[in-house]
């Protein structure tokens, strides 16, 4: 299908892509970045159901797409779009593909159960603000962790507890978690793997540690396009169970200050691109 993009979400992806590293390398120039996009559908390809022109919809459409979604048309495979869920603001919508759908493939490999305890570190960054919320609603006591200015935010998305992970002793009380999501990388699985149960299950999203000791599994996640995962975060967006945080809306000419931005830390939720009516 084609979409005119309206909005388009900032990853750290992104950055890491332009400054010649992340998962794909360095890229040939032109470049355009953006692995996540909302707006409207205006052709459909023959054979294609389900969609329409003129049906707002939303998607995460890979990692090789070129253009990427900080482009005003895109193409986009049909397996990696989804309606958006009515009465969600545009810039939510675009904040929440690439964040959403690592947070759901990463409980997904971990497997918890509901009533089981799960460790969210970074829980007011992207993937961890939003992975708080689904794994709440898919019935698991949540744990995560932030920075003060955060404590409260985090709490208010339903986690039973949350920690200020600059306090030294934060961690005495992680005892026997046998399960953790990271967004942060390598290093800070590393500093927690002594508070996990034996054969405890990691998600890593950031970096993938050394052999860890006691058993326990880390895997790897990198974010797969999927319509029906997308359709599940939409649906739990309709039912009022999940949301976007998105801490500021940048004009596509002022897209380098989101970068910096971005590249300094500590944002909130998420960055997104206006870039279409």
């Amino acid at each position: 299908m084609l979409v005119a993009v309206q909005a388009a979400g900032l990853n750290p992806s992104d950055t890491k892509i332009r400054g010649g590293g992340g998962r794909l390398g360095g890229v040939d120039l032109p470049y355009v970045a953006g692995r996540e996009a909302a707006g409207r559908v205006t052709e459909v390809a023959p054979g294609v159901e389900g969609f329409e022109p003129g049906q707002e919809v939303f998607a995460f459409f890979g990692w090789g797409a070129r253009p990427g979604g900080h482009a005003e048309r895109l193409v986009v495979a049909a397996s990696s779009l989804a309606p958006r869920p009515p009465g969600v603001l545009v810039h939510e919508a675009a904040g929440l593909p690439l964040a959403g759908l690592t947070a759901l493939q990463g409980l997904e490999a971990l497997g918890a159960r509901p009533g089981e305890r799960i460790l969210v570190t970074s829980g007011s960054g992207g993937v961890g603000h939003l992975a708080v919320q689904i794994a709440v609603a898919l019935g698991l006591e949540v744990v995560a962790t932030a920075g003060p200015a955060n404590l409260d935010f985090v709490k208010g998305l339903g986690a039973t507890e949350v920690l200020d992970y600059r306090d030294e002793d934060h961690r005495r009380g992680l005892g026997g978690i046998a399960y953790l999501l990271d967004s942060v990388g390598a290093a800070n699985i590393e500093s927690y793997l002594g508070c996990l149960s034996p054969a405890a299950k990691v998600a890593a999203v950031a970096g993938v540690p050394g052999d860890p000791a006691n058993g326990i599994t880390v895997t790897p996640i990198r974010c797969e396009a999927s319509s029906e995962r997308l359709t599940r975060l939409s649906e739990l967006m309709s039912a009022g169970r999940l949301s976007v945080a998105v801490q500021d809306v940048f004009p596509l000419d002022r897209v380098a200050e989101a970068h910096r931005l971005l590249e300094d830390g500590h944002v909130r939720g998420k960055l997104v691109i206006a870039i279409g009516p």
